[in-house]
């Protein structure tokens, strides 16, 4: 069957060097790196124009590039945008542009170039982003160390509650809703987390907990071990759950596109680590489980294993359903 990991694979088997991470890193000086990502959204397969009105569109196909620089320890710098545009979104293309162009000037980073084309029935986006990191401070998925502490920087499972409202057309659940429509990519966290020498790796969280955990131990080579007990959902998740006929946990472990940060770091500076980034970015780092030595992720809840088989996390092409 065809699937996501296996074209990835097969890639990666030829440039080693360059694939494998959020982004690929290029060297341009003997102290800043080139950090660059590529998202291609596709009406109908990542977002409904019915519920996306132009404007958080464009914000969104922006934000989920600048997430993968974010996870890297990289600051954005410039943006190359391609669209292939359907004869019925000709006449909304002109606020689309619009709001992309306030989405950059917000975050701070330029439109260099890009492409266009017709498009014969649906609306794709193509967006790549380029940023600088140090290359000291650059942080990758292959550096999870046994006895290293798993932790997440944001929400879970919002994202997912937001979707499922919006396609059941449910009332009321706004914030799930904006959590969904309108994420933020969260770049002052991931350059300071990457700026501690206490943090050993970290990755966004694009298509759920779980599938994004399995990928960053089997890039650092090691086993996670999820502690479910810590997930606790607040009354208005629960509710949220409820009305849309979907369990917290399931909602936490595989619902995608929240674009948190999924870190891993030393257990001895975790406090410290904790303390400083809750005072300064008003969160705290989630501390959801370990690295082991090993391979996989464990589950576990009330001191019990629960079985991978009961959660389906997001797949591209439906092949982990």
């Amino acid at each position: 069957m065809l699937s996501e990991a296996n074209i990835i694979n097969q890639l990666k088997m030829a440039f080693p060097n360059y694939i494998g991470d959020d982004a690929a890193v290029l060297p341009f000086s003997k102290t800043e790196h080139y950090v660059i990502t590529k998202d291609l959204l596709i009406e109908s397969v990542h977002f409904n124009c019915h519920y996306y009105d132009p404007v958080s569109l464009a914000n969104k196909c922006l934000q989920v590039n600048l997430s993968d620089l974010a996870a890297m320890g990289a600051t954005p710098r410039y943006i190359v945008l391609g669209l292939s545009i359907p004869s019925h979104y000709q006449d909304t293309l002109p606020i689309f542009l619009n709001a992309f162009t306030t989405a950059c000037q917000r975050a701070n980073v330029e439109l260099i170039g890009g492409d266009t084309t017709r498009s014969p029935d649906k609306l794709f986006i193509s967006v790549t982003a380029i940023g600088t990191a140090n290359i000291q401070q650059i942080k990758y998925r292959t550096g999870a160390k046994p006895g290293d502490v798993l932790c997440v920087a944001g929400s879970l499972g919002y994202a997912h509650l937001g979707l499922q409202a919006l396609e059941a057309n449910t009332e009321g659940l706004t914030l799930f809703k904006d959590h969904f429509l309108n994420p933020s990519a969260r770049i002052a966290e991931g350059r300071w987390l990457a700026a501690q020498k206490g943090v050993t790796a970290m990755m966004d969280l694009s298509d759920g907990l779980l599938i994004d955990t399995e990928r960053l131990c089997q890039c650092s080579q090691v086993a996670g071990i999820i502690d479910c007990d810590t997930f606790l959902p607040s009354k208005e998740f629960d509710s949220a759950c409820k009305a849309l006929a979907c369990t917290p946990l399931n909602a936490q472990l595989t619902g995608g596109e929240d674009y948190s940060l999924l870190i891993t770091m030393t257990p001895t500076t975790y406090h410290d680590l904790n303390t400083t980034f809750q005072a300064q970015f008003g969160y705290p780092l989630t501390k959801i489980g370990l690295i082991e030595k090993g391979d996989g992720v464990i589950l576990m809840q009330h001191q019990q294993r629960l079985s991978r088989e009961a959660f389906k996390p997001f797949s591209q092409f439906g092949e982990l359903s």
